[in-house]
């Protein structure tokens, strides 16, 4: 019930902005640090079941709408050349 009314009143997080790619959705996560945004994101498939990676990399930015072009990019390429093996627990 709290959680209802949390919601109601606008108190849960904002729709992640996020991308379809194939038969993936890229959730793109930039974080400050410090001065720059970090490269990092969530890549989702949800047909039969619901799986979840997450990546970072060691790009960063200045400006965070930089760092998702880029975390959409390397997540383009991470599912071209990976497909659902990124999903197995040592993938990298």
């Amino acid at each position: 019930m709290f959680k209802l009314i949390k919601d109601l009143l606008g108190g849960s997080p904002k729709n992640e902005e996020s991308l379809s790619y194939k038969d993936y959705k890229i959730i793109p996560k930039p974080k400050k640090n410090g001065g720059s945004f970090t490269t990092e994101g969530k890549i989702i498939k949800d047909i039969d079941e619901y799986q979840e990676a997450y990546f970072i990399r060691t790009d960063t930015f200045s400006k965070k709408e930089d760092a998702v072009d880029c975390i959409i990019r390397k997540a383009k390429i991470i599912i071209d050349e990976n497909g659902d093996k990124i999903f197995e627990k040592d993938w990298l």
